[in-house]
């Protein structure tokens, strides 16, 4: 048997977790190397204390080093051949000028010259014929030089017609096609130009990558902080980084936490994550320091559960932040916590133990003995945790009741129940809010 009594109603979740950073800086492996590896050289001991600036850890840079190298030699050839290309350009962009002032010019002179020599001889030599013909009529020559001056007036002709045609062929052939060729070799030198600076331009900044990755080889703090030295995790066991292991880009080597701003990360079970959210209050009790408690308050829980790995327990869990609104000195990263999350309280609530609660269908039910007679009071419920709920109506306080209803239902009279109802004692309420009793066990 046991009493319903009036007193405050408390439901709290508890949950364990760590402390950690609010504000912390992690320290990367930026290096990018050929073969994806890089190897730890110097590593700064852990718990030191850094200012930014200050060094952390050395990375293997030979292997860049060589590269940077063989990357020098490729820019000086780039620049030889950007040199050549520039020196081609130029002299294809000035090859149409020097040949219409230079070469084209003289050529028609001289063609335009033979011309006006071919017309001077060809005149020349039609007089010539003309007076031999009159000559030969009144018999001062014979026929026979008649003809050779006639030999003499058709070789000028021809070789009139042959200027003519070597002046067109200058102005219609050959000039056009010097130019088409110029043209040409300005197209392709201007193209072998971009080709060789883009080249070049890629080399230098393949050079300035490679300069950056060996200064990134030497890591030094971006911020103030103690140095918390990272795990390697391998396939069966992990360590801290250490001189001679091996990293790649983007691992995590060092954390700089600021021990000024802490807060705990819990890991809170599916069957509890609906009561838990942001702003709830929360006290917490460290390991490290028996009897302290510290307040604190949720900060965000994440809508998404945590991985799972192959062999776990199969329990879902959510992440949830809580942050540490007074802190203490010593606190350090890695500290286990427990920690009360305080979900609802209310003062001076109706309360009975939650087995005392008979859920019968959508009604909930205390049993009571009067004079050897059992009775089956209809109750409302409001919120309950795991161990009391509170009772809106349907006791008064002080009233006894059966502990544990479930087991004497049998002994008192319920309304039938379908198929979809379903009957026990009443559980924790995931909601705080006043809800009628449901579940079995």
């Amino acid at each position: 048997m046991c009493r319903a009594i009036r007193q405050p109603f408390v439901h709290e979740v508890s949950v364990r977790g760590e402390l950690e950073s609010a504000v912390n800086a992690n320290v990367r492996c930026e290096v990018r190397s050929r073969s994806f590896w890089t190897t730890i050289l110097e590593v700064v001991p852990e718990g030191t204390r850094v200012e930014p600036g200050d060094f952390l850890v050395r990375l293997d840079s030979s292997g860049l080093e060589l590269e940077l190298h063989e990357q020098k030699l490729l820019c000086d050839r780039s620049e030889w051949s950007l040199i050549y290309a520039r020196n081609y350009y130029e002299t294809c962009a000035n090859a149409a000028r020097l040949y219409e002032q230079g070469e084209y010019r003289l050529a028609r002179q001289a063609a335009e010259m033979a011309l006006l020599l071919a017309e001077n001889r060809e005149s020349q030599a039609r007089r010539f014929y003309e007076n031999s013909r009159v000559l030969t009529q009144q018999g001062y020559i014979t026929p026979k030089q008649l003809e050779a001056d006639q030999f003499d007036l058709q070789a000028a002709v021809m070789r009139l017609e042959a200027a003519r045609l070597r002046l067109d062929i200058l102005e219609t052939c050959t000039r056009p096609k010097r130019l088409k060729r110029i043209e040409g070799a300005l197209n392709s030198s201007k193209a072998g130009l971009a080709s060789a600076e883009f080249w070049h331009q890629t080399n230098l900044k393949r050079l300035a990558e490679i300069q950056e990755q060996i200064d990134k080889c030497v890591i030094c703090a971006p911020v103030a902080g103690k140095v918390v030295l990272a795990h390697l995790h391998h396939d069966d066991h992990s360590h801290r980084i250490e001189p001679g292991a091996r990293v790649w880009q983007k691992q995590v080597l060092v954390r700089l936490p600021d021990p000024a701003h802490m807060q705990a990360r819990v890991l809170v079970e599916e069957s509890k994550v609906g009561l838990v959210r942001a702003g709830l209050p929360v006290t917490m009790r460290l390991e490290a320091f028996p009897g302290v408690e510290l307040p604190g308050e949720v900060v965000r829980v994440h809508e998404y559960p945590e991985p799972e790995d192959w062999y776990g327990s199969g329990i879902k869990k959510y992440e949830a932040i809580v942050r540490i609104e007074k802190s203490l000195a010593g606190l350090k990263p890695g500290m286990t916590a427990e920690l009360t999350i305080l979900i609802q309280r209310l003062e001076n609530e109706l309360q009975v133990p939650c087995q005392a609660v008979l859920a019968r269908g959508d009604k909930d039910y205390c049993l009571r003995v009067e004079n050897g007679r059992w009775e089956a009071r209809e109750v409302t419920v409001g919120p309950s945790n795991d161990t009391r709920v509170v009772i809106r109506s349907g006791l008064e306080d002080g009233d006894e009741i059966v502990l544990s209803a479930a087991t004497h239902g049998d002994k008192v009279e319920l309304p039938e129940m379908d198929e979809s109802s379903s009957s026990g004692f009443l559980l924790a309420s995931n909601d705080p809010r006043p809800t009628p009793a449901s579940g079995a066990e």
